[in-house]
């Protein structure tokens, strides 16, 4: 399974991302459609590369590719952004949603980065008029197109603000069957880290969320917070393969085979070069040639037992 960033993951990785404030930028490239790379420079320090897989993730990249052809995207990134400086990039908390603010004398623009779902990639005015966008989509509550206002969606529940009310009621109104699935979706952690949680809380993970006591919620809410305020310890786990990539030291994860990075992006870099093949889409003409491949072996097949039924016959 390719790795999603979580609503935590993302509060570690934009403390890492921080370091890129005040630089400008050089070039922007992109890549097979759902790749852009910002090419930064920065005084005394050089450049640094920002990936960004749509949907999926984002961190500091040692290289990068690019197409011949630059999608539509990547010229409107161009014509808007190069040589402005990032004034400030921010999680829009509790969103896997990256907000980079890109200034130059007379101007502003916002780049919205979303790692949820099928992701998108958003250029906006400094009033957040969308100026061009990954993928256009009409939601019920919100419009991803261009000239309309960016409206991202809102989670019930902020977890980087919980407290023993709202983590309560969480899990009186979850429809969740299960605790770890109710932290995992409702709060946006995913799998490992709700996994974590129910661990050091010494609780039932299985057991259905509206069935703790209060001693059980403090403990639960407690370990929540830790997690929230831990110290960046990335690694990679495995068990035969890759697994995941975690931004801290776990205790899910003892015993378990890993390696240790430097940084979150550099053990998110290293897991998306390595560890993991992306599944190649079909270009249109690749499609039609595969269906016919397909058409064919089917009539090889039908040739095959005519002319086994007109022995047969003979």
């Amino acid at each position: 399974m390719v790795k999603q960033l979580s609503s935590l993951d993302v509060s570690f990785l934009v403390k890492e991302l921080k370091d890129l404030e005040k630089s400008r930028v050089d070039k922007i490239f992109s890549f097979d459609r759902e790749e852009i790379y910002i090419q930064f420079h920065k005084s005394n320090e050089g450049k640094k590369i920002l990936r960004v897989i749509n949907g999926k993730s984002t961190f500091l990249a040692s290289q990068k590719k690019s197409d011949e052809t630059p999608s539509h995207l990547c010229t409107m990134l161009r014509k808007n952004l190069e040589g402005k400086f990032l004034d400030s990039i921010e999680q829009i908390k509790p969103e896997r949603i990256l907000r980079l603010i890109f200034k130059s004398k007379d101007q502003e623009k916002r780049l919205y980065i979303e790692l949820f779902g099928k992701g998108n990639i958003i250029l906006c005015d400094d009033k957040d008029l969308i100026i061009e966008c990954l993928i256009k989509h009409k939601f019920k509550d919100r419009s991803i197109l261009p000239k309309h206002n960016y409206l991202h969606p809102k989670m019930q529940y902020n977890v980087f603000e919980l407290d023993k009310e709202s983590i309560s009621t969480l899990l009186s109104e979850s429809t969740k069957d299960k605790l770890v699935s109710c932290l995992a979706t409702e709060l946006g952690l995913g799998g490992i880290i709700s996994e974590e949680i129910c661990l050091i809380s010494k609780v039932d993970k299985n057991k259905s969320p509206n069935k703790f006591n209060e001693k059980e919620i403090e403990s639960i809410l407690k370990s929540i917070k830790s997690i929230v305020n831990k110290r960046t310890d990335p690694k990679i786990i495995y068990d035969n393969e890759a697994i995941d990539v975690v931004p801290a030291d776990f205790e899910f994860c003892k015993g378990k085979e890993s390696k240790k990075f430097s940084s979150f992006s550099e053990a998110l870099e290293h897991y998306f070069l390595n560890e993991i093949k992306f599944l190649k889409k079909e270009s249109k003409y690749e499609k039609q040639i595969n269906e016919l491949k397909r058409i064919i072996e089917e009539q090889e097949t039908t040739l095959k037992n005519f002319k086994a039924k007109e022995k047969e016959s003979r």
